[in-house]
């Protein structure tokens, strides 16, 4: 049996849209056992009830899929999932899978494929790479597609950051929050993204919680995204009001992720929960922290 710890994902971070990315630290554990016939699937978590255990899941499809391309003839299958991540709220949930599945297949096949192309693999499955690549590797990542080949490099969080974050209790459509989006932008928004996205990357190296505050804005995807979060000014206004460095869309939603000073986490959750209990707001608040390391290893019976 192989088994791996696969971090959540927030994507876009604002600006970033389908490029940058971000690992917290909620996990998903994957494991494979390969058997003599047939397909035995667990889930364990969140989605117990709803995740398919037949071919349609996705861990199953994610390995089909390796295993068809690299030519692996397999027998049987048995999958173990432990699912923490909230599924369809913007925090990755299927990335982790993706990313759990092909690091267990890859060794079930003996193919000893790097995390580079384990990444591209991936990005074919997902379609893009901004919440796959910090699953992978960690921390928070700048990612693109050139040809079929994914870049990134990796950026360091700062040491003393945190996020505040509220998971609404119902699920967002990635391709629903994709179809409200326009199909063309005016210059000036492409203007204003591009620059606040370069500068949040320059703030997350330079540890800069000024400037950090200053260039989480966006114009290209939350502007329209947020219609669809009734949540999304009452969580804007609380955390700003109360010391937050700023407020995003996690992926395509519906999980609201604040920035803020480690010092200041406790106290934003909170004042955060008081809020929500006050204004009938339903939803899961947690503190989460990003992290440095990607999927990893895990032991057997680890």
């Amino acid at each position: 049996m192989v088994s791996y710890k696969v971090p959540a994902t927030s994507a876009n971070i604002g600006p970033g849209f389908d490029c940058l990315g971000m690992a917290v630290n909620i996990y998903n554990t994957i494991s494979f056992e390969e058997t003599d016939k047939g397909l035995e699937i667990e889930v364990i978590g969140d989605g117990s009830d709803t995740v398919p255990l037949d071919e349609n899941n996705m861990a199953y499809e994610t390995a089909k899929y390796f295993f068809d391309k690299v030519g692996y003839k397999f027998k049987g299958l048995k999958i173990k999932i432990h699912n923490y991540i909230p599924i369809a709220r913007g925090l990755g949930s299927s990335s982790s899978i993706v990313i759990g599945a092909l690091l267990c297949a890859n060794d079930i096949a003996g193919t000893n494929m790097s995390k580079d192309e384990i990444l591209n693999i991936a990005n074919e499955i997902e379609g893009h790479p901004d919440n796959v690549t910090p699953a992978l590797v960690g921390s928070i990542t700048a990612s693109v597609i050139l040809g079929d080949t994914v870049e990134y490099k990796k950026i360091m969080p700062p040491d003393m950051l945190d996020t505040i974050v509220l998971i609404p209790e119902y699920e967002m459509s990635t391709n629903e929050a994709r179809k409200i989006l326009p199909k063309t932008y005016d210059r000036q928004d492409c203007i204003y993204n591009i620059s606040r996205a370069s500068l949040l990357i320059m703030a997350m190296i330079t540890s800069d919680y000024e400037l950090l505050s200053k260039v989480v804005d966006d114009k290209i995807h939350q502007p329209y995204r947020k219609s669809l979060i009734k949540e999304y000014d009452f969580f804007e206004n609380i955390m700003k009001s109360n010391g937050a460095l700023a407020t995003f869309i996690s992926g395509s939603g519906s999980t609201l992720m604040a920035f803020c000073h480690k010092t200041m986490s406790q106290e934003l959750y909170e004042i955060l929960k008081e809020e929500c209990k006050k204004n009938n707001i339903k939803g899961t608040i947690k503190i989460l922290s990003p992290v440095k390391e990607g999927a990893i290893k895990l032991e057997i019976g680890g």
